[in-house]
């Protein structure tokens, strides 16, 4: 069998980390437990983290980058090609379909699980905030070429369109059969159809 690279490996022992926090919490994790539960020395865990909060340090940090790296695959470029309202509801699809195929990053992001670092919390605060500013000027853009509804706010609609997304986000995860992509998409079609323009 091939030796791991040290990146896969590093993504390995963080799976691992994963797994013990989304079953058990952040109470069940320890050095020596990740190290059982990956059948690897204790000495590989400190070489690649130095300790268990680097390790943890390191879980949080990759939750991060890879639900912001979802999350930019499906905002809409600023310039419109398409309908406005067609474009929202295809990165709603879009973004749903792939917490649906990564579940357990968006199960660390959107369900911080009892004895959370505090670093966990304020990563998702900043992670809010600058989804506010992604889409504050792809809202503008968007409201302008649909030709309204005139007097709605960029800045609250995005915010609404981000606690829109998480609380999809949490439904598809808790029920990904009753709560489908498909499903939310049709709703934000059913809501944007009854907006007026103009």
């Amino acid at each position: 069998m091939p030796r791991m690279s040290a990146q896969e490996r590093r993504d390995q022992l963080l799976d691992v980390l994963s797994q013990i926090v989304l079953a058990e919490g952040y109470g069940a994790v320890s050095i020596d437990r990740v190290s059982r539960d990956a059948q690897i020395a204790r000495t590989v865990i400190y070489s690649h983290f130095g300790n268990l909060e680097g390790m943890l340090h390191a879980l949080i940090e990759r939750t991060e980058q890879r639900a912001v790296g979802q999350i930019r695959k499906v905002i809409p470029d600023i310039d419109f090609e398409e309908d406005p309202d067609t474009v929202l509801i295809e990165a709603v699809r879009t973004f749903l379909t792939l917490v649906v195929a990564e579940p357990d990053t968006w199960r660390l992001a959107l369900f911080p699980v009892e004895g959370a670092p505090p670093e966990l919390r304020a990563t998702l605060a900043r992670v809010r905030t600058g989804l506010v500013g992604l889409l504050q000027p792809v809202a503008e853009q968007g409201i302008a070429r649909r030709g309204g509804p005139q007097g709605l706010d960029p800045e609250l609609f995005s915010r609404l369109l981000v606690a829109f997304g998480e609380e999809g986000a949490k439904l598809v995860l808790s029920d990904p059969t009753k709560y489908a992509p498909d499903r939310l998409a049709d709703f934000t079609a059913t809501i944007m159809g009854a907006v007026r323009r103009g």
